[in-house]
């Protein structure tokens, strides 16, 4: 910025110079001439004059142009940086002898200005002829700091009317295929001298809406002669709104400092209003305000001490951005009072619409995973360390206590800690590590919660109130991949789940012993099983999960499973063997006696089957050990229970048909 404030105000100089010497010794198209070729020598550019050209000496000195043209640089999309409809320049005379520039008036009118970068990262305001100067100033400049304004040979600038009118401006970026457009810009500057502040305000229209700009600089004297001074800016529309006041210490480096706040009314507006519109439904994404301490120091940028309110989120934090290394370094933390996100999801309802209206317009197809490549570049473009505790976290009717989570990203591997969870009575922990340091992505993934209160978690986040108990879940995984697909193929790993001193509502199996045909027909409270134990193991080899050893403690009951879940084609095979038992004796051990009623679980994950094994029932009952044992050990528990089994092993379809459907029941479905 600074050295564009000196070339803007050497141009002027030159000009000037030129035109107070020029009328005197030669004709007006002379004059023209020659600040022409002034002007193409000091940028390697061509001006270019084709309207009316004028020229006063006294009592002011000055131009007026028509039809002025600048060209741009080669390879640029526009072929002129910057025409204007006219130009005013004014200048008070007097003031120039004394080394004092006071500009009158000094007004464009319909200028349009093409800013590009091209696709080498050059920047056309960049002048070739101007490079080769400073580079030759450089290299002969004396140690000892002198005045920019003083070097220009002008001791102080007054600026009247000086303004932009009914301008447009466009910024492409070719390398990076941005493109910018302001219409209707308008621009009006203020300086009463060098030691006096200064200030620009003005408005201009992008996409519609109109945006209104005023900076304030307390010194431009202090910015050109790189000291310190106060800085205030102000940019205000329909969408957005930010303001900075601070100080700028230097511009060579840039050093800075102040308090910022930014204004968002809507968030889901000013995406729609920059051309990215948030498709989520809700009522979430409105008012979000920040505001803290902005600290620029050349390569790094800092904000601190920020607030944050966004709809009903709430919180404080540090942030962090170094750009001098290889990469940019990124360090914060963020503390959040409730973290609530129920307003960024879909409703229900509408979430099962869109998935029918997407199952019925989309092809079928028999990809179960997404095999698109995963893009690396994100994990190893950046280096960031990042700290985030929350009080509460909402998500639909389930709720998380305080949590803490840490993040490290450093040399393409990513480190996720979750130092802190507390849900519902139980605690957590567990780390994930992601590997892109290679074109396949590792990943490694290791998660415990433990004494969680199982009814009030299922309610929440189910609406499933039949099980009740505290639990365990563990889970250690690994795979590799270039994308999903590969990544669910080469899963591996293993787990475990367990809980304790629960009950399934909804069946009792006591009444069961006592009277099979009525033990699913009473409801209340007193429909409950309680069970000492639920646990089970498995293991996980290129993406197919296996479970031996699903168990089930209970006075009257002894379930047991087996089965594979297969993860790739998504299906699952399981066999469930609940174990009916007419004594209370042997709770969490072995119960050999009891009436095996096996059932089947199959198909795919959004289909599943369930189909009783009749052969195994009956395998089971027409063992004549089994069944002997069974019945003896039902004396005294109801002669339900006994006249039930009696039937089954004579063969009775009714009441092996009781017996499976008393099962089916404590699942959920009858066959």
């Amino acid at each position: 910025m600074k050295k564009a404030i000196i070339a803007l105000v050497s141009l002027v100089v030159i000009i000037v110079a030129a035109a107070v010497a020029l009328p005197f010794i030669v004709p007006i198209d002379r004059v023209k001439q020659e600040l022409v070729t002034a002007a193409n020598d000091a940028t390697g550019r061509e001006l270019a004059i084709d309207g009316d050209f004028s020229l006063s000496i006294f009592p002011t000195l000055g131009v007026k142009a028509s039809e002025v043209s600048f060209s741009n640089a080669s390879g640029a999309v526009a072929a002129k940086m910057a025409t204007i409809d006219s130009l005013v320049l004014e200048l008070d005379l007097l003031p120039l002898l004394s080394g004092r520039i006071q500009v009158d008036e000094f007004v464009l009118t319909k200028p349009v200005i093409n800013l590009e970068i091209d696709e080498n990262g050059k920047a056309n305001w960049i002048f070739d002829a101007n490079q080769k100067k400073e580079n030759t100033a450089t290299e002969t400049a004396k140690s000892d700091t002198e005045s920019d304004s003083m070097d220009l040979g002008i001791s102080d600038l007054n600026l009247g009317d000086v303004r932009i009118v009914d301008g447009s401006v466009s910024y492409i970026d070719q390398k990076s295929d941005t493109k910018i457009e302001l219409a209707d810009v308008n621009l009006n500057i203020l300086l009463a001298g060098l030691d006096e502040s200064f200030e620009a305000k003005g408005s201009a229209v992008w996409n519609q809406e109109k945006t209104d700009i005023d900076v304030k600089v307390g010194a431009l004297r202090a910015i050109l002669e790189n000291r310190d001074t106060t800085t205030n800016f102000n940019m205000t529309s329909k969408n957005i709104s930010l303001k900075y006041d601070g100080a700028v210490t230097t511009l060579d480096p840039l050093v800075l400092g102040g308090d910022t706040i930014l204004d968002i009314p809507s968030v889901r507006q000013l995406a729609a209003w920059v051309g990215q519109p948030i498709k989520a439904e809700g009522d979430g994404f409105g008012p979000l305000n920040i505001s803290g301490k902005v600290g620029v120091n050349s390569s790094k940028y800092s904000f601190t001490s920020a607030t944050i309110v966004f709809d009903k989120i709430n919180g404080v934090g540090d942030f962090s951005v170094d750009l001098s290394g290889k990469v940019p370094d990124i360090t914060g933390k963020l503390a959040l009072e409730t973290l609530d996100l129920n307003p960024y999801l879909a409703a229900e309802d509408q979430e099962t619409t869109a998935a029918s209206q997407q199952s019925q317009s989309t092809s079928p197809t028999s990809e179960k995973w997404d095999s698109t490549p995963i893009d690396l570049d994100g994990l190893n473009n950046l280096n960031a360390k990042f700290d985030l505790s929350v009080q509460e976290i909402l998500i639909k009717k389930i709720k998380i206590g305080s949590s803490a989570l840490a993040t490290t990203l450093k040399n393409g591997i990513l480190d996720v800690g979750l130092t802190e969870l507390n849900l519902y009575d139980g605690s957590g922990r567990g780390n994930i590590r992601v590997d892109a340091t290679n074109p396949t992505l590792k990943i490694s993934n290791s998660f415990t919660i433990e004494n969680v209160q199982l009814q009030p978690l299922l309610t929440d986040a189910a609406d499933f109130k039949k099980l009740s108990g505290k639990g365990l879940v563990q889970i250690d995984t690994t795979t590799v991949g270039k994308s999903q697909a590969e990544m669910v193929n080469a899963l591996n790993g293993e787990g475990q789940i367990l809980f304790e001193d629960g009950s399934i509502s909804g069946i009792n199996l006591a009444a069961m012993a006592r009277n099979v045909a009525t033990a699913f027909t009473d409801s209340g409270e007193a429909q409950k099983t309680d069970f000492a134990e639920l646990s089970g193991t498995f293991d996980i080899k290129n993406g197919i999960l296996t479970n031996n050893d699903l168990t089930m403690f209970n006075p009257f009951i002894r379930l047991s499973g087996e089965g594979t879940v297969e993860l790739p084609p998504k299906t699952l095979n399981y066999r469930i063997e609940p174990k009916l038992v007419a004594t209370t004796e042997g709770q969490g051990g072995t119960e050999k006696s009891g009436l095996a009623i096996p059932i089947n679980v199959s198909g795919s994950w959004d289909n599943l089957k369930f189909a009783p094994d009749l052969k195994g029932v009956l395998k089971n009952v027409t063992n004549p050990d089994g069944v002997k044992d069974l019945l003896d050990g039902a004396k005294g528990s109801g002669d339900g229970l006994k006249d039930a089994l009696k039937g089954a092993k004579s063969g009775d379809k009714e009441a092996v048909k009781g017996l499976l459907d008393a099962a089916g029941s404590l699942f959920g479905k009858k066959k």
